[in-house]
C-alpha cells in the first residue's frame, strides 16, 4: 500500500462486502461526520445507518452500511456492520416503502414499534441517499 493510502475494510456476517485503498474515508458516527486519511489517529466508533464515502484516486465512491463500528489503527479502516450494500444492490422503489412503512408506524404512536420504526426510517433513507450516487 502507498503511503499516503488508508486501506478500507467493510465486513458484514456474509463477508467482505468492501476491500480497497483509500485516500480518503468519511463516516457517519453517532457523534458526527468523521474522516480518515493515512496516519490517522487510532479510532473506535459507533455508526448510524448511513452512506460511507470513500475516495480512491481522486474519484468519490460510495457503499451504504446499516450502521455497526468504525475502527481505525494501522492505517487501516475496519467497518463491521450487519449489512453493506452498493448502489447497484439497492432496490430504491423497496426501500422507499419501507419508508412510507416506518413511518405509518410512527405516525401510529406505539413505543415497541417505534424504536424499530426510527431504526427502519434510519435504514430506509440512508438506502435512499445512495441515488444521489447512482449516476455520479
Amino acid at each position: 500500500m502507498a503511503e499516503n493510502k488508508i486501506h478500507l475494510d467493510v465486513v458484514t456476517p456474509r463477508g467482505v462486502a468492501l476491500n480497497v485503498d483509500c485516500d480518503l474515508v468519511v463516516v457517519t458516527s453517532t457523534n458526527g461526520e468523521m474522516g480518515f486519511m493515512a496516519n490517522h489517529a487510532p479510532t473506535l466508533a459507533a455508526l448510524i445507518p448511513q452512506v460511507v464515502r470513500y475516495t480512491v484516486d481522486g474519484q468519490e465512491n460510495v457503499i451504504f452500511v446499516s450502521g455497526g463500528f468504525v475502527e481505525v489503527n494501522d492505517n487501516t479502516v475496519s467497518i463491521m456492520a450487519l449489512a453493506a450494500e452498493t448502489s447497484s444492490e439497492i432496490d430504491f422503489k423497496r426501500a422507499e416503502e419501507a419508508r412510507n412503512r416506518a413511518i405509518a408506524h410512527l405516525k401510529e404512536g406505539e413505543h415497541s414499534d417505534r424504536v424499530r420504526a426510527e431504526a427502519a426510517l434510519a435504514r430506509a433513507n440512508a438506502r435512499l441517499k445512495m441515488s444521489e450516487y447512482r449516476h455520479g
